[in-house]
Order: structure tokens, then sequence, then C-alpha cells
């Protein structure tokens, strides 16, 4: 056991099966320093052989080897491995989409990694517990046939059915397809599930759902595809701050972005608090969330509507009742009441009602004439537990959920509202969490881009040896939301990858050009701070000329002695 950090947790014997050495020595690197055994083999033959010779607790495996699938290696291991201990079998593959829709084969993995890997999710999956054969799918289960089947599409079924168990992040998955609208709170707490389209195979889910594909017919099918595509390109804007983070605000503020920007209210009979919005978070909890983040200036919001709700259990399905002042029944009767002109009498009409006749109940005189005897001046309530009258009864609420009775003017109230993204909201999403806070742009470890991670770990053991000095620059683009407000996503990223281009052609072929998610990176080893700076701003120069939009760069530059520190 290891206790780093004050975390506890099993190390791995781990089976590396990659004919990559960039993934390789990426991912030994990270989990040899995390404690991990790790044995890498590049093909599938080489991999069995380790198989059958000792046990590993995961199985990280490429899906296409020199020789055969990742799959069939799984395959062969599982028919012939008599008594031994099955592992946890992670396929990593840049066609996640192929082997998911491939439900027979992909069932045989435990999880489904997509390249380019994330270094954090392998991480995660190897500390995972192996699961007992018992709890796994058994090959061979089928599922009933889906109105998506035939999209080209992989799509997380929810309730989940058979195949890979969901991966944190849902990595390789371009939609939800709800096939049962029960339990959405679990799949909405699925790191990842905030990022994905929703398609409503029910029918019922209205604008919780981003397509009704309950009636999908060949002419909607392209529909389905651009809202699949729309929200690719939105999430390949957002920083990993933001798209793993687990704080619900977090969450909430992401999913706005991805759906275009705007969290709209609307009733809905089907929730408590008799209002939704379009998403499938709990309805009751994005009050709060609107507040938090419009306190930190990320979302603007604008009123919906005011809902009376329960002092109790704060419920809003609540019964509004007339009731009886003096015994609080709700068991009343209306009726006209008469005024007699002549003793000025004001009583119901059931109570001069003789008969045919209507005779007053005080001088007993017969009432012949309307408008000379009496009139109707008004409506009068009796109440038929008690005989009370009055004129105005008086209003109460009785929740229906716990069955609290509170007055009318003591019931609370809460304004419902929509939201939209602030300017500071979308910097927040595409810059992290250092946005908010006083590391603002500084040098982050989590924004590194894999091929980095390899390239300063061997810069820095150089400097350690033989103090090989290198120069670090991160770039960071401020006309960049500018770009993408007047010309759109497509335009800003496109415009972005060819500065970058520029900027390396310009530079050595020793030089590492790295793209990031917020920001660049270019790693010059060999160079002091002031050399490489001169560099940098002659290339940097050069890319400004050749890109015809202003992204006003601006670069930040590190020696080994910051990357230490």
């Amino acid at each position: 056991m290891d206790t780093t950090s004050g975390a506890t947790f099993d190390l791995k014997r781990v089976l590396l099966v990659e004919d990559s050495s960039v993934t390789k020595d990426l991912v030994e690197l990270v989990l040899s320093h995390a404690g991990h055994t790790v044995t890498s083999v590049e093909t599938g033959q080489a991999a069995l052989d380790a198989l059958f010779a000792e046990h590993f607790d995961v199985v990280l495996t490429d899906f296409h080897l020199p020789d055969f699938t990742g799959l069939e290696v799984v395959r062969r291991f599982l028919s012939e491995r008599g008594e031994r201990e099955r592992p946890l079998f992670v396929a990593i593959t840049g066609d996640t989409r192929g082997l998911l829709s491939d439900a027979e084969n992909c069932e045989l993995f435990d999880r489904v990694v997509p390249k380019p890997l994330d270094v954090d999710l392998v991480c995660d999956l190897v500390l995972e517990p192996v699961l007992p054969v018992s709890k796994r799918a058994r090959p061979g289960t089928k599922r009933s046939a889906s109105t998506t089947d035939g999209l080209g599409l992989a799509v997380l079924e929810w309730p989940i059915g058979i195949g890979p168990a969901p991966v944190p992040g849902l990595p390789g998955i371009d939609a939800i397809l709800i096939r049962e609208a029960r339990d959405l709170q679990i799949l909405w707490g699925i790191n990842g599930a905030n990022l994905l389209p929703v398609l409503d195979e029910t029918g019922t889910l209205g604008a919780s759902a981003d397509v009704d594909v309950s009636t999908l017919s060949i002419t909607r099918t392209d529909e389905v595809r651009k809202v699949v595509e729309r929200f690719h390109e939105r999430r390949a804007d957002l920083h990993p701050d933001l798209a793993r983070s687990e704080d619900p605000a977090d969450r909430l503020l992401a999913r706005i972005e991805i759906t275009g920007a705007t969290l709209s209210a609307r009733m809905s009979h089907r929730h408590d608090g008799l209002v939704a919005w379009n998403t499938i978070c709990d309805p009751g909890g994005i009050p709060a969330l609107l507040t938090k983040l419009e306190k930190e200036g990320l979302v603007r919001t604008t009123f919906f509507e005011r809902i009376h709700v329960c002092p109790s259990c704060r419920s809003a399905c609540l019964i509004v009742r007339e009731e009886c002042p003096t015994c609080a029944s709700s068991q009343l009767t209306d009726e006209s009441y008469l005024h007699h002109f002549r003793c000025a009498t004001q009583a119901p009409e059931s109570a001069f009602v003789q008969g045919d006749d209507l005779v007053c109940p005080k001088c007993r005189r017969t009432l012949r004439h309307f408008g000379r005897d009496y009139d109707r001046p008004g409506i009068m309530t009796r109440c038929e537990s008690c005989e009370a009258t009055t004129v105005e009864p008086q209003v109460a609420f009785v929740c229906s959920r716990c069955t609290t009775r509170t007055p009318a003017e003591a019931v609370p109230t809460h304004d419902v509202m929509s939201a939209s993204l602030t300017d500071t909201g979308r910097a927040y999403l595409r810059s992290g969490t250092a946005f908010l806070g006083p590391a603002r742009r500084t040098l982050r470890f989590g924004d590194f881009p894999l091929e980095l991670v390899i390239a300063l770990n061997r810069a820095a053991a150089e400097y350690n040896e033989s103090r090989q000095p290198f120069t670090l620059a991160s770039i960071h683009y401020d006309g960049l939301d500018a770009i993408r407000q007047q010309h759109g996503a497509l335009r800003a990223r496109d415009s972005r990858r060819l500065w970058l281009e520029a900027l390396q052609q310009t530079m050595s072929d020793r030089v590492v050009v790295a793209r990031g998610t917020a920001s660049d990176f270019v790693l010059l080893a060999g160079s002091q701070l002031e050399e490489a700076r001169g560099q940098i701003d002659a290339a940097r120069s050069e890319a400004d000329r050749t890109v015809r939009d202003d992204l006003q760069a601006t670069l930040r530059l590190f020696g080994p002695e910051d990357i230490a520190r």
C-alpha cells in the first residue's frame, strides 16, 4: 500500500501493449512515478506470452497492433486462461467510435480510452478496483434495436446496458441515448455527461433533451449529426479544468456553453419545483448554482417566473384553496345574498326561501318585486362545516407533498431565472480555474500537452546531469475571444493553428512546439533565456505577418530554475 500525500491506494502491476514509442514513454513515465510496476510489449503475441507467464492487475492495450488487434489479445486470453485471474482490460484506440459500435466485441473490454491519451484518466483507471467476473457483462448479451442505429455514432445508452462501463469524462462517446427516463440524476453525476448531447428515445423529456429521436426518420438524421458536431466543436474550446471539473457550478457553466450559452427555464409538472431547464441536471439545485455563478460574474440572469413554495419542504406543488375564516374548512358554498329595503336585512337567499316565496326572516314580509322590495348586491360564502358566513373567504396553501398548511400571506416565494454566459464566464471556460485566482496565466503543468511532458522531462534530466540549459515559453492569445465572437470558433481555431505552424516553420528542428488548451508552448533545448527570447520574438513577428487575424500573442519565458520551483 502507498500512502503518499495521505491518499491510500493499491499499487498495480500493469501490462502496456503499445507500439507507439511516444505513448509508451509517456504511460511508463507517469505510472512508474506513481509507484506502479509497468511491463511494456509492442505486439499482440508478446502480450499473450506475458499474460500467461505472470499475473497483471491491469492491461492497457492498443487496439491496432503490428500482428493482430488488442481485441484478439483479450479474446485469446479469456478463452485459454483456465484458472488464471482476469485483469482489468482497457482498450486504447483512435477508433473509439468503431469499437463501441460493435457491442459484441467491445463488451470484452472493461474500459475504452481514446487517443490522444488523457494521462489523468489513465492513472484513474489503473487505480480502479478489478470487478469479479460475476459482476461483468456476459458475452453474447443482446440489446433491442435503437432508433439511432445506423448513424455511425458511439452512444452511451441509458440506463447502462452491456459493453464497457463508462470511463470518467466519457471519452470517445458522441452522445447519450435515453432509452428509459429514469435515474437521470445518476447519469448527470457521471463526469463528462454534462458535455454530451442528450438524445431522447422516450419522447418525454421535452427541452431537457437536445434531440427527440423517438420518431426519428431518415430526413432527420442530419439534424442529429449536426447537433453532435456542434457539441464536439464547442467541447474543443473548453479548458481541461472545466471539462473534468466535478464542481456542480463548473459543470453547469460548461453545459450552458456547450448548448449555446443560454440556460432556459420552463414550466414542468414533472418536478416538485414545477420548473425545469434545458438540461437533465436536478432542477432543485439549479437556483443555488445560478446564484453562485452570478455572484462570481460568470453568468447574467433574467427573470422567468415567481414561484410560491412550501415553507417546510420547499416544494412548489401547492393546492390553493379558499377557507372559512372561522374553522378553516374548505367546504364552502357560494350563494347570492338578498337586501330587504324596508328593514335593511341582508342574508343568504336560502334564509328567505319559503316554498315558492321569498319571506324576510326578520320582519316576515313577503318580497314580491325585485328592485322595489329587494335586490341582490353580491355573493356570500357559507361554510358547510360550521355554517358561518362571510363575504370574503381567506386564502391558504396546502402542500401536496408534505400536507403543510400555510396562510397565503405567509407562503414564501422565490424567483426562477434563466441565465446566459458573460464574457468573464467564457474566458473562465477557456482559461481554466487559474483565470479567477492569483495564478492567472501562470505556468500550470496541468495545461501541458503530452508531447511536451515527455520533452520537458528529458530536458530537465539533461539539465540535472550536465546543466544543459533550456527555455520554455508559454503563448497566450489575447485577441482570440474577439475573433471567436466576430467570425466564429472555427475561424479562431484555424487562425491559432496557422499562427503556431508559421512560428514552428521559422524555428529550428530542435525546437518543440506543442499545442495546449488555453495556451501553446515552445521548448528550446540548449538555449539560455535571453538567447531564446530573441529567437522567439523573430519567429513571432513572422507568424504575425502570416496570419491575417490579430491574435495578440503574448509570451512568458521560463528557465530550469522556474520549472524546478
